[in-house]
Parts: C-alpha cells; structure tokens; sequence
C-alpha cells in the first residue's frame, strides 16, 4: 500500500470504518512509515479536536446579534423598484420606435440583396448547393454502408 493511499482512508482508519484486512495493511504501512505514522498522530490531534468542538456546542451562548432583516428588505424593494422604473421606461421608448426600426432593416436588407445581385454573388449559389449536397449525401452513404 502507498502514501497516498494510507493519508485518503486516514480518516476512516481513525474512525475503525474498514474491513479487517485494509486496516491491517494500514497499520503495516504506518509503522514501516514515519512519514506516515506523524500523519495519522495529526489526524488524531485534528479527530480529538473536532469532537471537542462538537461536544461544546451545546454549551455556547447564543449570541446577540442585531436583527437586520427589515433593513435590509427595505433597501431589497428600493432597489427593485428602482429597476422597475428603468425597465419600464426602456420598455416603453423601444415600442414607439420598433415598427419604424423593423421596416427600415427590411428595407435595408433588399437594398443590400439587389445590390449582391447586380455584382454577380449570387451567381454560383445553386451550383453550390448542388456540391455540397452531393458530398453529404455520398458521406452519408458511406457512413451508413460502410464496405
């Protein structure tokens, strides 16, 4: 058994969680390891020191602390309604000026489209297509045939 190993089933070593036969390798390797036998002494102490911080739980005070609650829900709804406010008024400038704005894209779209028509871009467009499709087409094939 390695190191590694021993340090990742520490925890469950110290707790007696393990078969017989794991443990048993465990404890040969930590007492032919210094390296690790100082580790399990320190999962010990930290073992040790957590089950005295469990147990003294219940023995703390509460503690007082102030009630901010309402405070805070109150800087909550300032801020939301603040961005109500700003959401609406956005809202409502970009509806009065959407239709205009839609029919003017369309316009220049068209524009645009007649104008790659007049220069010819369009010209080998479904010769393209064809080439492509023809290609996949024969891809698929194959990939669905193979031979």
């Amino acid at each position: 058994m390695n190191c590694a190993t021993v340090k990742e089933w520490m925890p469950h070593y110290i707790e007696g969680m393990l078969s017989p036969e794991v443990e048993l390798n465990i404890r040969l390797h930590i007492e032919a390891c210094p390296d690790c036998s100082s580790w399990l002494e320190e999962a010990r102490g930290l073992a040790a020191l957590w089950s005295d911080m469990e147990h003294g739980v219940d023995t703390l005070e509460p503690l007082d602390f102030p009630d901010l609650t309402g405070d805070v829900m109150a800087h909550i709804e300032k801020l939301e309604t603040g961005r109500r406010e700003r959401a609406t008024k956005a809202t409502m400038a970009r509806r009065r000026t959407a239709p205009g704005t839609s029919w003017m894209h369309y316009g220049v779209a068209v524009g645009l489209t007649f104008l790659l028509l007049q220069f010819g871009v369009f010209e080998n467009l479904a010769y393209g297509i064809n080439e492509i499709n023809g290609q996949m087409s024969t891809s698929v094939t194959a990939w669905f045939n193979p031979k």
